[in-house]
């Protein structure tokens, strides 16, 4: 995984208000679709961890290899970066359901929403004004629907 991929999925997006789960009824409009983004920030939740893990492993193992000049010609895969990839292959049949699964209510687009920003996070990386005319029409189409399903993000960019 590069870091670009590691970057996206932490990249700038954090969630404010209460889950679209939590206003679906068993059965409802939607109550499959929200169910599958239940499932979806759960994972993902664990991922943005793992990546911070891997993060950290990475600049220990930098410290080492300086220390030491060389890894005796072996290359290490971290265990964090197994973990990495075994959510990233859960995650995608989850993600597939969502993007094939049509909304029929509020709840639904905004589990779409919410699954669009994660998808483009790197669209919150940077100010609005300096992200290209469709990034910026895309994200602001993302805000609006997340504020109005009542799960509105919240950039962690100052």
């Amino acid at each position: 995984m590069s870091s670009d991929e590691a970057s996206r999925i932490v990249a700038g997006v954090e969630w404010r208000g209460s889950s679209p789960d939590q206003r679906v009824t068993e059965g409802g409009a939607d109550a499959e679709l929200a169910a599958l983004g239940q499932e979806f920030e759960a994972l993902s939740a664990k991922l943005a961890e793992l990546v911070v893990l891997q993060r950290q492993e990475v600049v220990a193992l930098n410290r080492v290899v300086q220390r030491s000049e060389r890894l005796n010609g072996e290359g290490m895969i971290s265990p964090s970066v197994e973990r990495i990839e075994a959510l990233l292959k859960l995650l995608e049949p989850i993600e597939r359901a969502i993007i094939a699964m049509p909304a029929v209510s509020v709840v639904g687009l905004g589990v779409k929403a919410r699954h669009a920003a994660h998808v483009l996070s790197h669209y919150w990386t940077d100010s609005p004004e300096r992200l290209d005319w469709d990034a910026q029409a895309v994200r602001r189409l993302i805000e609006s629907t997340c504020t109005v399903a009542g799960v509105a993000l919240l950039s962690s960019q100052p």
